[in-house]
């Protein structure tokens, strides 16, 4: 499935639009992953754990958006929106992911 920030797929035209898709995943920093940032902030370094954490949540989204998108007809997903917030003292990641589910031949 084509997925893309931009409006429009170019080469591609959009037949049908289906509608908005939405998702949101919650998943908790665990206590290795604050413990290790808190040591690199000390330093400047690099956080891989929490780097780790972002991309394996932005594609928890990603895949559940496709789904939704999937069971509605479309074979395409754009205008597509991240956004990440940090819940509870930092223990907790939210990402949420939107876009417009369409049919393009």
């Amino acid at each position: 499935m084509l997925v893309v920030t931009t409006p429009i797929l170019e080469g591609n035209k959009i037949v049908e639009y289906k509608g908005s898709v939405f998702t949101q995943t919650v998943r908790g920093t665990g206590f290795g992953r604050t413990l290790g940032a808190g040591f690199k902030q000390f330093s400047g370094g690099r956080s891989r754990g929490h780097e780790e954490l972002i991309v394996e949540t932005r594609q928890m989204a990603l895949q559940e958006m496709m789904e939704d998108a999937r069971k509605m007809g479309a074979n395409a997903i754009v205008g597509l929106t991240v956004d990440y917030e940090m819940l509870t003292s930092d223990t907790l990641l939210l990402c949420k992911a939107f876009g417009t589910a369409v049919v393009v031949e």
